[in-house]
């Protein structure tokens, strides 16, 4: 019986982590570029690259995880002019305007990081 209930106790745990790694949309597509990083503005990092097109274009990233930050301190100027290699998420998110509409924004954040050679 005391078996039974650690069993079930496991059980449902496992389906919680589950659904809350889910919930943290650690399971997103990630999507990469090649760019040179062209500094932090307080707000955003910013790349550029070329697009698909192959036209000139720039990157705003709002976040970045903590251990890409440990790896490179992007608001230290040392990297500006830099290639890299920026592995991204990009997330939907929406606030109210001053009318109370709802407006959608995407979000993309540096989920990895490397020096391109």
């Amino acid at each position: 019986m005391k078996n039974s209930k650690n069993v079930l106790f496991v059980l449902i745990a496992l389906f919680y982590c589950t659904l809350t790694v889910k919930a943290q949309g650690l399971d997103e597509e990630t999507e990469t570029i090649t760019g040179v990083f062209e500094g932090f503005d307080g707000e955003h990092f910013n790349f550029n690259y070329t697009t698909e097109d192959d036209e000139e274009d720039v990157m705003l990233f709002a976040k970045a995880n903590p251990e890409v930050l440990e790896k490179f301190n992007l608001s230290n100027s040392k990297y500006v002019g830099k290639v890299f290699n920026v592995t991204y998420i990009s997330e939907i998110e929406t606030e109210l305007d001053d009318d109370g509409d709802e407006q959608e924004y995407t979000v993309r954040t540096i989920i990895d990081l490397e020096l391109s050679n």
